[in-house]
């Protein structure tokens, strides 16, 4: 990697602060330790990894001896491990969060505000960053209200994010025939500034690769939509369609209702239909089945995980797409998702370095500095462009051997807010009532074929409403 200074921001400072560490460690070991512990996918961790080497050899420029040592975990572990980091009192002094989980960890971590305001100014060209972004980590912890523009940043973003429909062109390329008989487009041919598929036409298309006779195995799946992504194109005048209403503040927030007719009542029985009929196989279509080959549709495509999916399909083989609407209209919405970090108290308040915390806070901040975005984005292909002025660059189709996968502007429909909405765990702290939901769903989806629609229409949906405001209670007031 091209080594290329991001800042020297207040050396001065710091090299006072740390004079004698530095001095003692000098030609031996570091004189200070930085741990970060991030959840990371094998290509983030390669990057973070060389990304860390840079910082390094950047603070030994400047007089500043510090070693970044650096752990991760998939997604299985990491949140096991990191509690029993803090509640063994050995907190990071950098971790990963999404923005939900200030609520949950702000015993153990501190505002940057103040750090956003001064010397991060020095580093970020804090203007071009998306504020959408920044805002979602913004935090009162008196009113412990999330999202607020006026309140104080407790974590700095690597991203904003999503997780989008997405096809494997080759596998439906077998198809063609099947799907054009049927009166249908294939995704590629679809001009999709017109319309997008209705549902309708989503579980048509499902149902005929499902039953084509050239599909040569059974493990050809489609995906299940997300239930959040269906109840808000379901939406209507009265219900946005989002799962939970906050309106009257957290602490009165009220748990979408599932009577007959609502947004979140069409969203789960579509979902039931489209299993019944064998059009969908949630338990095939997974991110391992579909980086093999083996899947149509996948409707969780993180736009995280670009590089993943070239090593696996090849870079012109598969695509992202809007998500179909009831009507076919444009006004289809995706998940706005995003991962920061947070700098801990023990690391802000350690005796024997003071200038530690600043240290971990100018390492925090420089993921959205231009020389980091620009390796996340274009050299390794794990971010989308967090800075507004690498939109145009990122979505030109004359930068198609740059950046994918050709349809990777539909990524950015979503994270610009046009075509976007932040999940409902987002605002709540702790998603254990959407675990009601789930449960439930999965109860009508393992039916399967045939099943899953009597399945749907015996369950006391009500009673799953019930339960699940009742969990929301129980974590509201924390």
């Amino acid at each position: 990697m091209k080594k290329t200074k991001i800042v020297a921001v207040a050396a001065a400072t710091l090299m006072a602060a740390t004079a004698v560490g530095a001095l003692a460690g000098c030609g031996g070991d570091p004189a200070y330790t930085i741990s970060v512990f991030l959840l990371a996918n094998n290509h983030e961790s390669k990057f973070y990894d060389s990304y860390f080497e840079h910082l390094e050899e950047e603070f030994a420029a400047e007089g500043l001896n510090y070693e970044i040592k650096a752990s991760y975990e998939q997604e299985a572990n990491y949140y096991d491990k990191l509690d029993t980091m803090i509640t063994r009192d050995e907190a990071p002094d950098i971790f990963y969060v999404r923005p939900n989980e200030l609520l949950q960890y702000q015993a153990s971590i501190v505002s940057l505000q103040s750090y956003l305001d001064g010397e991060g100014k020095d580093i970020i060209e804090v203007d071009k960053v998306n504020q959408m972004a920044l805002d979602m980590y913004r935090f009162n912890p008196t009113t412990g209200v999330l999202g607020n523009p006026s309140d104080e940043i407790y974590a700095f973003p690597k991203d904003l994010s999503t997780q989008q429909l997405g096809y494997n062109k080759t596998l439906l390329s077998k198809f063609e025939k099947e799907i054009k008989d049927a009166g249908l487009e294939l995704p590629w041919e679809k001009d999709f500034t017109k319309g997008t598929y209705t549902w309708e036409q989503y579980k048509q298309m499902c149902t005929v690769i499902a039953n084509s006779s050239n599909k040569g195995q059974t493990e050809y799946a489609c995906d299940v939509p997300s239930i959040e992504v269906l109840s808000h194109s379901f939406k209507d005048a009265q219900n946005d369609g989002s799962l939970i209403d906050l309106s009257g503040g957290r602490a009165n927030g009220k748990v979408t209702s599932i009577a007959e007719g609502t947004p979140l009542q069409k969203a789960i029985k579509y979902q039931a239909e489209l299993v019944d009929c064998g059009a969908a196989n949630y338990k095939g279509a997974t991110y391992a089945n579909f980086t093999a080959g083996r899947v149509c549709f996948y409707g969780l495509i993180g736009s995280w995980e670009v590089a993943d999916y070239n090593d696996h399909l090849g870079a012109g083989n598969w695509g992202v797409m809007p998500w179909p609407t009831v009507s076919g209209g444009t006004d289809w919405e995706g998940v706005i998702t995003s991962a920061g970090y947070v700098v801990s108290k023990s690391c802000v308040n350690n005796a024997e370095n003071p200038a530690k915390g600043d240290i971990a806070k100018r390492i925090a901040i420089s993921f959205m500095s231009s020389y980091a975005q620009n390796l996340l984005v274009k050299e390794e292909q794990i971010s989308l462009p967090l800075l507004t002025d690498m939109a145009s660059s990122y979505r030109d189709p004359a930068n198609d051997t740059i950046y994918s996968p050709s349809t990777r502007g539909y990524f950015l429909d979503v994270v610009s807010g046009s075509h976007g909405f932040t999940p409902a765990e987002y605002s709540t702290y702790d998603s254990v009532w959407l675990n009601e939901l789930d449960s439930a769903l999965e109860l009508v989806w393992n039916e399967g074929k045939g099943a899953a629609l009597a399945k749907y229409n015996s369950t006391d949906w009500n009673t799953v409403q019930t339960r699940m405001q009742e969990q929301y209670d129980r974590t509201k007031s924390n």
